[in-house]
């Protein structure tokens, strides 16, 4: 595994070697800023497998190497990690969206950050079966209800703000200390008869929806406090610390307001009525081991109870 560690101060960059000298990870480069990072990138010939990259530099900031790093060809779905002081939250949730699979808060523990490669390694691996997919990249006349994707298939929407693949939001979920979990709320948006919408639409048609429900989301929610995912199947969970998040009712109002002023054409060229249930929030659960699996399914069931609700009132 070759890793690029990039921090502006020079003691932490002498102990990347150190850290890594009793493992098998030990093809560990240095840069002293993003610009430096950049172009150690473009000089090497053989791809960087992983990224280690400080937040809190000056000139180029951790954030915003992060993201020139995605925009780069073949780096797409490389682990990077960040390095950050545990109370910035924000810095750590802008980290995620802008393409972090995953942070060690400083002052670290030389053991956890081989940990946490390991662990990025292994799910990125994982990882590599998710589409990364667009409206954008679907070309005019495709044909309804054939898709390059299945229903339920978990995907990543490219250029949509604020949204992060599933294992990468259940890393910031596993990370999340006693304080910042009783912050914290999840809560599911899910797309009413998404498997309807997906025979009867073609494949530009659904991601579209999909693409317009994540952005609607952005604006109701304070996107400094919001992570999401697709979890296919027409669903998004959502995380958010915003302390004046609107009740769950109102959040699910008021998407479907954006959502009623579009169109779409079904198979029969008849509109097809597009309609979303909002689960109530939930905390995360208190048991790290369980956190990720149990908040998802719970979060998931919630948004199919609220629809269920919303069948027997019809």
């Amino acid at each position: 595994v070759k890793i690029l560690a990039v921090d502006d101060d020079p003691f932490i960059r002498e102990l990347f070697p150190s850290i890594f000298a009793n493992t098998d990870l030990t093809d560990v480069h240095t840069a002293c800023s993003g610009h430096a990072a950049l172009d150690a990138i473009k000089a090497e010939r053989k791809p960087y497998d992983c990224f280690l990259l400080d937040v809190d530099m000056p000139g180029m900031d951790g954030i915003e190497l992060c993201k020139r790093i995605r925009a780069l060809p073949g780096y797409e779905g490389k682990p990077i990690l960040m390095l950050t002081a545990k109370t910035d939250s924000v810095s750590i949730e802008n980290a995620f969206a802008s393409g972090a699979n995953d942070y060690i808060a400083k002052p670290f523990n030389l053991k956890d950050i081989s940990n946490r490669i390991r662990v990025a390694e292994r799910l990125l691996f994982n990882a590599k079966t998710i589409k990364r997919i667009g409206k954008d990249d679907i070309p005019q006349g495709d044909e309804r209800g054939k898709h390059g994707f299945e229903h339920a298939e978990k995907l990543h929407l490219a250029d949509t703000n604020r949204l992060i693949l599933s294992f990468s939001l259940g890393n910031y979920i596993t990370q999340l200390d006693r304080n910042d979990l009783e912050k914290c709320q999840v809560f599911c948006v899910a797309l009413d008869d998404s498997e309807l919408l997906f025979n009867k639409t073609t494949s530009k048609e659904f991601l579209t929806i999909l693409s317009d429900v994540a952005t609607a989301l952005t604006e109701v929610i304070k996107c400094p406090h919001l992570l999401m995912c697709y979890e296919g199947s027409g669903s998004f969970l959502c995380i958010t610390r915003d302390p004046e998040l609107p009740e769950w009712d109102m959040i699910e109002e008021v998407l479907q307001d954006k959502l009623d002023d579009r169109i779409c054409v079904g198979g029969d060229d008849a509109p097809l009525t597009i309609t979303l249930s909002v689960g109530t929030p939930i905390p995360p659960n208190a048991n790290r081991t369980q956190r990720v699996k149990k908040t998802f399914e719970r979060a998931l069931s919630r948004a199919r109870m609220r629809y269920a609700t919303k069948c027997a009132a019809a």
